[in-house]
């Protein structure tokens, strides 16, 4: 079919008049985006493939719909020279490498192999991988310059969403699928191609993963990074065998984005999932954020040119951003260009159709110039399930969609391009409204609610509104409907569906569109059919049948107006390949479209003939969603069912498209949501329907206003005439009262709601006993299955008013002795015993006291498992009484590793842990351990189950002793009473209460008392009880008790809460009247209550006495019952700490045999390693010998054209051996000279083999490279006739340039073969480097195979013995793993004891010692201070001598002795002494006075200084204010402008004294160059001697 299609296809274009061009398109896939060059974009999706020059601005369109230019594009690689390859979207695929901007194919190359292609890579050295999917995954090198394959081997993946990138400075290929990742290394070596790979592999089987890598790129240095889902970045590194990756970059990024990156510069552009892009760039070999964006919308796709220094990012919306910038902190983004995505609907906008619209999903309309691509206009239409339709003959939209709840429509006019005015609305229905139909005429519209059945006909005035012609609702839903002149009149269509698979119909329902009248639709039709659409022949309609490749033309006719009858024309053929397409028209054509990817063009008169068959969408798409045409027939805008939309311009045969599409600059104002916004109609505006619903409740309300009047006012008369009877019923007599029933109006009306009542509690009545059945089922079912099966249920025991508490253990049943593994266990165990005397202990110390009894006693086995289970019903009831009797109990079980043996039997066939190694053993343990725990269990809830009926019996005591001191608190409050006292006792005496843990029965049972509803019991319930039976009469039994005055049996304490009686005489006498008699009773009565308060005294004493007692034996028992919970608690704590022990026990036997089967399966992962590397190491070695044998090709040819070079240059005179010397030196001398040879990167073997065939032939090949066409146009130049010199011929000529050819040809093939030679020997390096790699790995893994051994021999002789010991003092830091108890010691308390003594003991000698010493050094630094202070007594004797040695007497010392002989006495020197005061201070005095003078004219000075200084302070702020003005008005920027004209200067007079140095080095230059030239013209010709005559 496919081929078929393209001959179609084909033919019709070679006989179409049409040259279809498409213009410009808007992709909605950019999976496959890639750069061409340096700045041009290519972006691949369907057919097409669009390519955005950056630079220039503009866009052109590769359409691949032919055989000659590709069936579809698939994958597309873009390279840094103008070049592109992609793969076709068909089966057994071709690879075309197609050059930009002229689009000529340079290469083809077809694989019959592939099915599919996953993946394509552009490499340097001219060659292509390319990956293929199912079934054969193949990764394929070819050389596109020679269309050779060099190799095709298996990549290994079968993954989906895989990530395919070539190096851009190596020939390396990154295969990526997330969690692995494989670079490809590719080595040309001469005739062959190598291949390495290298892998980053999966994590398999329990191992942790690492995490996914979401996107990978290449850096220009050739290193590999990637990108995680949380955007860290990744290094990905070689070590020689396999990738490596180490982190480079983190940051704490949250957010849910799809991350991507690509490089920038020397960094790294990466988009997060916060929706940040953030340039990263290595600083001190450490990553930084050197730039953030965040741009408006969700980036799609980020992607950079070969070069990385422009970046382009691809949005959500269809933002194309354009990245910029000097360094990766110096970006700058640009908005590029807005190509739309998620495209829904397009139209074009009469009546000129230069605009077209387009709707996306989200509502946004676009409006599209269609010649130039440029965005009119953007509005964001608010609301949901939008949809628009155009206008055949105005600029008008109608939009139309649900806002709120109701469905409506808005007009909106195009005002020349530029906006958008909303000239109307309405809100029809809350159905939804899913199509709107103009007429032809565009003067009608037909809005329908098709999934309804209701349609609206309106007629469109030339002002743009809207009048309600019709509204029908016709019952069933509609697959379509158009309108259409019949006749006279303008119908409207409607074809009713019929399926409810399909939107399709066979019956059609006619409606007068001007007169809204039901016409008549007669005639038969060939059904059932999805479209109908009117032709541009009068009464012509066409009809799209189900699932056909015809189209059906109807002819109608409207017969007196009221019927209108159809009748079948010939059918035409619409060219289509599969038989499901849509149409569309307008006055002028008739389009097709359908699943094919064909968009198929008629006149609007529908003729068999098409005009044009063009492909717009690949047959393995969805195929074509929409098309439409201009009425001029210029252009075709197709939108493809993948959302994909392209503009088609038909250009005629004479037509040539003569400019490329630019691009005009947008302004992002337009996508401003805020400013752009239009609405449909308001949201609370009310429906049409509604709108009719209230008019016609109001027009009732009018017609019957009259009616209500009339029956509200006889309404309230019989009201108020209702009230007086009841009235006057009530004031009669209760006999002649009527009942209220009587007065109920409305008999039926009761009697229907208590009809209606009765039902409504039936119904309630069966659904709750159902609901109570259901839950009954399912309580019954978790009873049985969660209760009735536990042997013991979960109880707790809460001691008695205090926070303890202890819980049982809830056990299953259980047939632990009926255990066929237990059985089994007791079988084998009791062979091992048989033998167990033969076992080596060496951890035992064998004595020579033991007596063969118990050796037997010990080896003894069980007889049946009823011995080995009888711990069951034993239970350890006491406390060890002494130490002895511990260490022997203790002794056959210190290396158990257990307590069990405090509690229970354990059983003899028990594995102890020093003999338990291997898996049985484990096996076995397994099951005796949990037969040892739940015994344990038993055990323990034996002695809980005896606690809970303490505590039974225990508040049972309470209770009782309760209810007596509540007794006693009664009684002497009723004697505080009779004392006449109102002190009473408040004591609150509180019960024990059962918590619901104590009484777990209480679960599954409910109390009445446990519900706070009281249960409902109907009258038809209740149930009167019978009378009870008369006892006999018992009228002896009543006389005695009367007799008795109601008590048989005096109790003392009753009878002396009685008060006395008082005598007679006190109540009827005065004491003034009292007789003798009467005061005898008296006195007896005062003597009586006198006794009778010494009772009740004596009673308050004995209750008093006994409440004491009563407490604090009640208390007493509390106590002790809330020990015994506390010892229960901890008995438990020492229950779960054995069957803990037990369970660590068998745990570290588990783990050990764990650590076996790792350590096996380490050793058989490195034996696997080992096999694989071998493997690999041979593969290598082989490729290595290859690469050697090539190399050897490489070299021998190498010398072979250096011979031949050395002969051409040998033999070249050959052929000129009969012409003159000159002229032979003169061919020499062309046949030398040669072009500028410029070698380049891209000029490698290939290309200099094509540009040595070019020279040899004189021909240029079609895809010679572009690097060598200057060599090549040198050639030709130097071959001209105008280069012959005037002493060859034309013949000599052409010869010499034929040599000289064949040459040129030698060396440049010399120059290929020596790069050939470099690359073998690059890839002898490589493979040599890779083998090393694996035999290093080879030596390691065999050294780690060796240190494994002796691990696994340590492991099995260091084994671990777990032991129970009294907690003791640790001195080790402890983390909770057993390794810190690696060199870890225990030592006993006696050692450390012993120890603790003997360092006591050398302590104290140690303390006396030191004492000695403190005082031997006292004695000395007494004696050495004895022996300081003597010297120093001594040194000042000395001072003391030696003064007095050197004493002088001065003169008056020596006049007051000589004075003092001579009689003079103190009393005169006195006297002399005052004399000579007086004058001293007279003339102090006199000092003073003129001092003070002194100070007061210096004072008068400071005063004369001040009142200067004050006036030099105003000159100051004057001439402050008067530079503050100055300052004001003078220029601020003066002394910039001033400092640059300095440094203006200074930079010419600096460049001035540069230039003069230049100028002097260029002369001397100039010099030294003429001196040379001069030498090399002696040197060229040389200067002969002048002649001379010899005489």
């Amino acid at each position: 079919m496919a081929q078929s299609a393209e001959n179609v296809g084909d033919l019709e274009e070679e006989e179409s008049v049409y040259d279809p061009k498409v213009r410009w398109a808007s992709p909605q896939r950019v999976d496959f985006m890639t750069f061409v060059g340096r700045d041009v974009l290519a972006v691949a999706h369907d057919i097409y493939i669009i390519f955005l020059h950056l630079k220039q601005e503009t866009e052109l369109v590769y359409v691949a719909n032919s055989k000659q230019t590709g069936d579809g594009v698939d994958v597309i690689s873009g390279h840094k020279s103008h070049f592109f390859a992609f793969t076709e979207k068909t089966k057994n695929p071709r690879i075309f490498v197609v050059s930009y901007p002229s689009f000529s194919i340079m290469s083809e190359l077809k694989d019959t192999d592939v099915n599919r292609y996953k993946g394509l890579c552009v490499m340097e050295s001219d060659m292509i991988a390319a990956f293929s999917g199912f079934p054969n995954y193949l990764i394929s090198v070819w050389s596109w310059r020679s269309n050779q394959r060099l190799l095709s081997i298996q990549t290994d993946v079968v993954r989906r969403g895989q990530i395919y990138m070539a190096s851009r400075s190596h020939a390396l290929i990154c295969q990526c699928w997330g969690e692995g990742l494989t670079v490809w290394e590719v080595a040309p070596c001469y005739k062959r191609c190598l291949m390495m790979k290298r892998s980053k592999h999966e994590a398999s089987g329990w191992e942790a993963s690492d995490p996914k890598l979401a996107a990978v790129c290449w850096s220009n240095e050739g290193q590999l990074y990637a990108i995680d889902d949380r955007a860290n970045l990744y290094s990905l590194l070689s070590d020689g065998i396999d990738m490596v990756t180490n982190l480079e970059w983190s940051e704490n990024i949250k957010g849910s984005r799809k991350t991507c990156m690509c490089s920038f510069h020397s960094g790294i552009l990466i988009y997060g999932p916060d929706k940040q892009i953030r340039s990263l760039k290595k600083a001190e070999n450490k990553w930084i954020v050197a730039w953030k964006y965040k741009p408006e919308d969700e980036v799609l796709r980020l992607v950079s040119n070969s070069s990385s220094d422009v970046a382009v990012v691809w949005t959500e919306k269809g933002f194309v951003y354009k990245l910029t910038g000097e360094s990766e902190d110096k970006i700058t983004v640009k908005l590029f260009t807005f190509k739309q995505r998620n495209i829904k609907k397009i139209q074009l906008i009469a009546p000129t159709y230069k605009y077209l619209a387009a709707m996306s999903k989200s509502g946004v309309v676009c409006i599209y110039e269609v010649s130039s691509a440029k965005l009119a206009l953007v509005k964001f239409v608010k609301g949901s399930d939008l949809c628009f339709e155009a206008s055949p003959v105005d600029p008008l939209l109608i939009i139309f969609g649900e806002v709120g709840h109701n469905y409506g429509m808005g007009l909106f006019a195009l005002e020349t391009g530029k906006s958008l005015k909303k000239v109307g609305g309405m809100s029809l229905t809350n159905q939804i409204v899913s199509k709107i139909v103009f007429s032809p005429t565009g003067r009608h519209v037909l809005a329908a609610a098709m999934s309804a059945g209701h349609i609206f006909i309106f007629h469109l005035s030339t002002e743009y509104k809207l009048e309600l012609v019709r509204y029908t609702e016709l019952g069933r839903g509609l697959a379509d409907c158009f309108m259409m002149r019949v006749g006279d009149s303008m119908r409207a269509f409607s074809l009713v569906l019929f399926s409810d698979k399909y939107a399709i119909g066979e019956r059609i329902i006619c409606v007068n569109a001007e007169t809204g009248k039901d016409n008549k639709f007669a005639g038969k039709m060939a059904g059932p059919y999805a479209q109908l659409l009117p032709l541009s022949t009068k009464d012509s309609a066409a009809a799209v049948p189900h699932l056909a490749s015809q189209l059906h033309v109807l002819k109608l006719s409207g017969e007196k107006g009221v019927t209108v009858s159809v009748k079948m024309a010939p059918p035409v053929e619409t060219g289509h390949h599969l038989k499901h397409y849509s149409a569309a028209y307008n006055s002028e054509y008739l389009v097709t479209y359908g699943a094919d990817g064909t968009v198929i063009l008629r006149t609007a008169d529908c003729p068999h003939h098409c005009d044009l068959q063009l492909i717009a969408s690949h047959r393995y798409e969805a195929g074509v969603r929409q098309a439409v045409v201009d009425t001029g027939g210029s252009f075709v805008v197709s939108l493809g069912d993948n959302r994909s939309m392209a503009v088609h311009f038909l250009l005629r045969g004479h037509e040539h498209e003569t400019k490329e599409l630019r691009h005009t600059p947008l302004e992002l104002s337009m996508f401003d949501e805020n400013g752009n916004t239009i609405q449909l109609f308001y949201e609370n505006d009310k429906n049409y329907l509604d709108l009719q619903e209230d008019k016609k409740v109001r027009e009732e309300a009018m017609d019957y206003k009259r009616q209500r009047e009339e029956v509200v006012r006889t309404f309230e008369s019989i009201q108020m005439r209702m009230v007086r009877l009841l009235e006057e019923n009530l004031g009669e007599r209760p006999l002649h009262q009527l009942s209220l029933a009587e007065f109920n109006l409305h008999i039926e009306h009761k009697k229907e709601r208590i009809k209606q009542a009765e039902k409504e509690r039936e119904q309630i009545r069966l659904e709750t006993e159902a609901r109570i059945r259901a839950q009954d089922h399912v309580t019954a079912w978790i009873k049985q299955q969660c209760w009735d099966t536990m042997l013991c249920p979960r109880v707790k025991l809460f001691a008695i008013f205090s926070h303890y508490q202890v819980e049982n253990y809830a056990v299953l049943p259980t047939q632990r002795d009926k255990w066929p593994e237990l059985q089994q266990i007791e079988a084998l165990r009791s062979v091992e015993m048989e033998n167990d005397e033969d076992l080596f202990r060496p951890w035992e110390e064998l004595t020579a006291h033991s007596s063969l009894d118990e050796s037997n006693k010990l080896s003894a086995v069980p007889s049946s498992m009823a011995e080995v289970l009888k711990s069951v019903d034993s239970q350890f009831l006491s406390e060890v009484p002494d130490e002895t009797s511990e260490d022997a109990v203790a002794e056959p079980y210190v290396l158990s590793g257990s307590n069990a043996h405090r509690f229970i039997d354990i059983p003899t066939v028990m594995i102890p842990q020093t003999m338990a190694f291997s898996f049985l053993q484990m096996d076995w343990l397994q099951h005796i351990i949990k037969l040892n725990a739940q015994n344990m269990r038993l055990w323990f809830n034996k002695q809980f189950d005896d606690l809970m009926n303490q505590k039974k019996r225990e508040v049972g005591l309470v209770e009782d002793r309760n209810a007596r001191l509540r007794f006693i608190i009664d009684e002497l409050n009723k004697l505080s009473d009779l004392r006449g006292s109102f002190h009473h006792l408040a004591i609150h005496i509180q019960d024990p209460e059962w918590a619901q843990e104590e009484q777990p029965h209480r679960l599954i049972k409910v109390d009445p008392e446990e519900c706070s509803i009281e249960p409902y019991i109907s009258p038809s319930q209740v149930v009167v009880p019978p009378p009870e039976p008369q006892p006999k009469d018992d009228f002896r039994e009543r006389a005695l008790v009367y007799m008795m005055d109601g008590v048989l049996e005096k109790l003392w304490h009753e009878e002396i809460k009685k008060p006395i009686p008082m005598p007679q005489c006190m109540l009827e006498k005065e004491p003034e009247q009292f007789n003798e008699e009467d005061l005898r009773y008296v006195f007896e009565y005062e003597a009586k209550v006198a006794f009778r308060n010494e009772e009740r005294d004596k009673y308050r004493k004995m209750l008093h006495a006994e409440y004491a007692k009563l407490s604090q034996t009640l208390n007493e028992g509390i106590v002790k019952f809330n020990q015994k919970v506390k010892e229960m608690w901890l008995t438990k704590l020492k229950v779960d700490s054995v069957i803990g022990q037990e369970n660590l026990n068998l745990m570290r036997l588990r783990r050990t045999n764990l650590d076996r089967v790792e350590m096996a399966e380490t050793l058989e992962n490195m034996r696997k390693d080992i096999k694989k590397y071998e493997e690999e190491l041979e593969v290598l070695h082989n490729e290595t010998h290859l690469i050697q044998e090539q190399y050897e090709d490489c070299q021998a040819t190498y010398e072979s054209l250096t011979t031949k070079d050395k002969y051409l240059d040998r033999t070249f005179k050959n052929p000129f051996a009969d012409l003159s010397p000159i002229i032979v030196d003169q061919c020499y001398k062309f046949f030398k000279k040669r072009p500028k040879w410029v070698q380049r990167a891209t000029m490698i073997p290939v290309v200099l083999y094509d540009l040595a065939n070019a020279v040899l032939t004189g021909v240029k090949p079609p895809l010679l490279h572009v690097d060598c066409i200057d060599y090549f146009k040198g050639i030709e130049q130097l071959d001209q006739i105008s280069n012959m010199p005037p002493v060859m011929d034309e013949g000599l000529w052409v010869s010499m340039c034929k040599l000289r050819r064949g040459k040129i040809e030698n060396e440049i093939r010399m120059r290929a073969v020596a790069q050939e030679v470099s690359y073998v020997e690059t890839a002898g390096i490589a493979w040599r480097a890779a083998a090393a790699a694996r035999r290093q790995r080879l030596a390691a893994t065999n050294e780690l195979i060796l240190h494994h051994r002796d691990k696994v021999e340590l492991a099995a002789r260091n084994k671990t013995i777990q032991l129970v010991l009294p907690a003791g003092q640790v001195e080790i830091i402890t983390t909770g793993h057993i390794s810190d108890f690696e060199d870890a010691t225990l030592i006993p308390t006696e050692e450390i004891e012993k120890v603790n003594q003997v360092i006591l003991r050398v302590g104290e000698l140690k303390l006396r010692m030191m004492r000695k010493q403190v005082e031997f050094r006292k004695g000395i630094l007494s004696k050495e201070w004895e022996h300081a202070q003597m010297k120093m007594k001594l040194r000042h004797l000395e001072q003391e001598l030696y003064s007095y040695q050197r004493l002088k007497i001065p003169k008056e010392l020596q006049s007051y002795l000589k004075n003092k002989e001579l009689g003079y006495t103190d009393e005169q020197e006195y006297a002399k002494m005052e004399k000579e005061m007086e004058a001293s201070k007279v003339s102090v005095n006199k000092i003073l006075n003129d001092q003070i003078k002194n100070v007061e004219e210096v004072e008068l000075k400071i005063d004369a200084i001040e009142t200067k200084a004050q006036e030099l302070e105003k000159m100051i702020v004057a001439l402050n204010v008067k530079v503050s003005e100055k300052r004001l008005n003078e220029d601020p920027l003066e002394p910039i402008r001033i400092r640059r004209i300095f440094k203006k200067r200074m930079e010419t007079l600096v460049m001035r004294s540069q230039l003069i140095r230049e100028v002097q080095a260029n002369h001397t230059r100039i010099v030294l160059l003429q001196t040379e030239l001069e030498l090399l013209r002696l040197k060229t010709y040389p200067t002969l001697a002048s002649f001379r005559t010899i005489t």
